[in-house]
């Protein structure tokens, strides 16, 4: 396991109506098998909020994006497939649909980048379309 920077861009909205995130952060990196496991904390998006996220990058071309805290999810990201992942606030929690558009990636045990364009769905309505690019680099 290696300490590194996670830099985080996230672009998400429909049409017109766009919200750009950013976070640079400190978390670790770990090679398995077939996938690199970068866990991070996401305390600073929303202030007073407890997230750890998990992104498992798997050389198959799928993202899983697992969040727990205040706000639990596990999103699964596959390039031209659609997937339904819950996700869960303390209000209640609902099924999205997701569909990857792209998914790409040259992580190595180094670091490296992660791109991921994908649509999230409500009963087949459009809710978003997202454009996520993380870098993580060895500190």
């Amino acid at each position: 396991m290696k300490k590194v920077l996670v830099k985080i861009k996230g672009i998400q909205g429909l049409d017109d109506d766009k919200a750009v995130i950013e976070l640079s952060t400190e978390g670790t990196l770990r090679r398995f098998e077939d996938e690199y496991i970068i866990t991070y904390s996401e305390d600073q998006t929303v202030e007073g909020s407890k997230i750890k996220t998990q992104l498992t990058v798997k050389d198959c071309g799928t993202v899983v994006l697992e969040r727990r805290g205040d706000l639990n999810s596990r999103l699964i990201i596959t390039e031209g497939e659609r997937n339904n992942c819950l996700y869960a606030i303390p209000q209640g929690s609902l099924t999205l649909g997701i569909y990857g558009k792209e998914v790409k990636s040259n992580m190595t045990e180094h670091g490296g980048t992660v791109k991921m364009v994908y649509t999230i769905d409500v009963n087949l309505e459009p809710l978003s379309e997202n454009t996520v690019e993380i870098t993580v680099e060895e500190r």
